[in-house]
């Protein structure tokens, strides 16, 4: 199973190893099994899941947590607070990503510039838009990496209208950051180069463009 929605259930990775990430640092296998033993789920308990990374937002707990030859993989519980709508976002596809919040317990800078990270202390791991390391997926599912289809998917989460007050106004916002970013880039690409005239450039209807979706 990837994912159950009607007990909330998700399986996911969290952090996988032996990728560099964008932000310059490479996670190796183990950098987790002293953090899972001490904190983890037969330990202390005290990693949960978060959204966005924001300590006030907690959305859900792991169930199951340990290393395996791909990365950190996570069986998690997500709540029913905000009346589901984390579950929805998952099942429809707008959390695709995941990052984690971690202190970095013992690192090396390898020659090549990159930060090898070879053991941290984790705090907790998030559902997120774009992670730092884009493969950390749900288990499963496939995940577009194209702002214009996530464009068209919020548009038809919002459109079903089956989020909270709270979760609609969240993905609005988002929803409308997306659209002036494409927008802009559209302009921007559409704008003559000093090899071609303005009347050999095709203009871009941008707003039939945008009413589409």
């Amino acid at each position: 199973k990837d994912m159950d929605m009607k007990q909330g259930i998700v399986q996911l990775y969290a952090s996988t190893f032996d990728k560099l990430d964008d932000d310059g640092d490479i996670m190796r296998r183990g950098a987790f099994t002293k953090t899972i033993q001490e904190n983890g789920v037969e330990g202390k308990n005290r990693i949960k899941q978060l959204y966005q990374h924001d300590v006030t937002n907690i959305i859900g707990k792991p169930l199951k947590m340990f290393e395996d030859e791909k990365g950190l993989y996570i069986e998690s519980y997500i709540t029913e607070k905000e009346n589901g709508d984390y579950r929805k976002m998952y099942e429809e596809g707008l959390i695709t990503e995941h990052s984690i919040g971690f202190m970095t317990m013992n690192d090396n800078k390898m020659e090549s510039g990159e930060n090898e990270i070879t053991e941290v202390k984790l705090f907790e791991y998030s559902a997120v838009t774009y992670g730092a390391n884009e493969d950390t997926p749900v288990v499963g599912m496939k995940s577009s990496k194209s702002m214009l289809d996530r464009l068209n998917t919020i548009s038809k989460v919002l459109k079903k209208g089956t989020l909270t007050d709270e979760g609609f106004k969240q993905l609005q916002v988002e929803y409308e950051q997306l659209k002036a970013y494409i927008l802009k880039s559209l302009e921007t690409e559409s704008q003559p180069t000093d090899d071609v005239t303005t009347e050999e450039v095709e203009p871009i209807n941008l707003v039939k463009l945008f009413n589409e979706i």
